[in-house]
């Protein structure tokens, strides 16, 4: 048989840099051994067969982890510390009473083996966590890499690029690391390959006149910018500030001003000028100001204030709002300002105070309960009948907060308000068919939700569209469908299953359901990571 052996470039591919240091050498024989061993991986199940390729980028995978460890704390180190916080233990699914998380684990190489099938193969199939009790290949390779633990050298180059100063000013210094870990680093490479079938995608369905060539490259460059700051890992369902956060670590003084980075805020803004050392934007649609940090961007010479739109994106850091990404200038056309002026969409773009939302679905989950008959879940048959529902319980809604209103200004004399508000809500993949019964949820900090089409898969004497489970399994295997559906939030989840028996919700083989319901809020961060919250 031909030697198959991983090179250089594959193992850097998931590092920074492009040239070797001298550790790499190391890693890569280590790379090497491990996939000596995955290539004869014996996995009963034929279904879990990976390809010659895929074996290779699990080799570099597990090499990776061991290399974060040894280097750390890195990447895992902030994996296993969220989770702790989460859940309370080191490890979902497996025992972790006697685990090292300084260290390397057994317990660790069962995860991330579940992780890496996971993520190649689970589109279409759900992996059981304990699938490594089938095979002795973990054992094999935790005992690689057990016998180097002592003599493993660290990767310097890598530490140093994860060891931002304590006085760290500069945003892009963050920006960097956050690319990295969100689309090439070992743990997360996986969410950059989704970006780039994302980036495929975009121009391969390009219609009418294409994209020119110099636009390309700073529209990729800028959409990687938004994609890092707004996308959502199937681990823990984190964004990227989260883990430079916690991969820096809870004591470093960094820690808490990197969390409380504000999300970037790509739209058209006009520049307005100077004040002292920074540069004045205006959001066209809500006249929003910003005072963006002039370290962050290089002015065209020729701009005049009040006369030059550009299509930006600014993140705040520490009390500043920094460019980031790509910036497109426009020029000045008054048809397209007050378009944008106009323009619904635009409005929410800086959306409302997180404590005043939160005290609006407060209010509105109050209400609900009382429309609703105490229940949190309403059962209605179709399209139609949810506009009717929605809008007699916004009408009570009004009339209830109307009456509470009077009741504080009796004492405060308060101006009387307006309190309907309006609710959107999106259409599921079963289509609008007015046949198609639905559901709506309300939940105190989630607020409204509703999905149609997955009445049948819930017994409550209320709902009249429920389906006796048949014995075939075809019921079990459709209720899987609740824990993928992108229109079932995490909180909705857990209602349905704290309140319904839902067979077939389980991971194959022994102890599936109980195995699956003691990690159940990971596995839906996992599953709905863009929809859990």
């Amino acid at each position: 048989m031909k030697k198959e052996i991983i090179y250089m470039q594959r193992w850097l591919s998931f590092h920074h840099y492009s040239t070797p240091q001298q550790s790499d050498f190391y890693y890569l024989r280590l790379c090497n051994e491990i996939f000596s061993i995955l290539r004869y991986d014996d996995f009963p199940d034929d279904e879990l067969t990976l390809s010659e390729e895929e074996k290779k980028q699990l080799a570099c995978f597990i090499t990776a982890y061991f290399e974060d460890v040894i280097s750390g704390p890195g990447l895992w180190r902030a994996f296993i510390t969220q989770v702790d916080e989460l859940y309370g233990t080191w490890l979902p699914f497996f025992d972790s009473d006697e685990y090292y998380p300084d260290e390397i684990n057994h317990e660790d190489l069962s995860f991330l083996l579940w992780y890496f099938l996971s993520m190649i193969l689970g589109d279409k199939n759900i992996i059981s966590p304990i699938i490594s009790k089938w095979s002795e290949m973990p054992e094999e390779i935790f005992g690689i890499l057990e016998r180097e633990y002592e003599s493993a050298p660290e990767n310097l180059k890598l530490k140093q690029f994860l060891n931002i100063s304590p006085n760290e000013e500069d945003y892009h210094e963050l920006n960097v690391r956050m690319r990295w870990i969100m689309t090439d680093s070992w743990l997360h490479h996986f969410v950059g390959k989704e970006y780039d079938e994302i980036a495929a995608e975009i121009f391969s369905e390009e219609e009418g006149e294409p994209m020119p060539e110099d636009a390309r490259e700073p529209f990729l460059y800028d959409s990687l910018d938004t994609f890092i700051h707004s996308t959502l890992t199937p681990l823990l369902a984190r964004k990227g500030k989260e883990w430079l956060a916690y991969t820096l670590g809870e004591d470093h003084p960094l820690f808490e001003p990197v969390l409380g980075m504000v999300e970037k805020k790509s739209g058209y803004y006009l520049f307005m000028g100077r004040e002292g050392e920074d540069l004045l934007y205006k959001h066209i649609a809500t006249g929003r100001e910003l005072k963006v940090s002039s370290r962050s961007m290089q002015l065209p010479t020729d701009i005049e204030p009040g006369k030059s739109v550009s299509l930006s994106g600014f993140v705040q850091w520490k009390g500043e709002w920094w460019l980031s990404g790509a910036q497109l200038e426009l020029g000045f056309d008054t048809d397209q300002i007050r378009e944008e002026e106009e323009s619904e969409e635009s409005k929410k773009l800086f959306g409302k105070d997180q404590a005043v939302q939160r005290e609006e679905n407060r209010q509105l989950h109050a209400s609900f309960l009382k429309f609703n008959r105490g229940k949190q879940l309403a059962f209605i048959e179709s399209e139609e009948e949810a506009n009717r529902f929605i809008r007699e319980f916004l009408e009570y809604h009004n009339r209830f907060m109307k009456r509470s209103v009077r009741r504080r200004q009796k004492n405060r004399k308060l101006p009387e308000q307006e309190m309907i508000r309006e609710i959107s809500y999106d259409k599921t993949e079963h289509g609008p068919e007015e046949a198609t019964p639905g559901m709506i949820f309300s939940d105190p900090d989630m607020g409204i939700e509703l999905a149609f089409g997955y009445n049948g898969l819930i017994p409550d004497v209320r709902n009249p569209w429920f389906e006796e489970f048949e014995s075939d399994g075809k019921h079990a295997d459709d209720a899987i469908m609740l824990l993928e559906s992108d229109y079932i939030s995490g909180k909705w989840m857990h209602y349905l299953l704290a309140n319904y028996d839902l067979p077939g919700i389980e991971f194959p083989g022994p102890s599936g359901r109980e195995l699956l319901m003691d990690n159940l809020d990971f596995m839906l961060r996992f599953w709905k990571r863009e929809d859990y919250f």
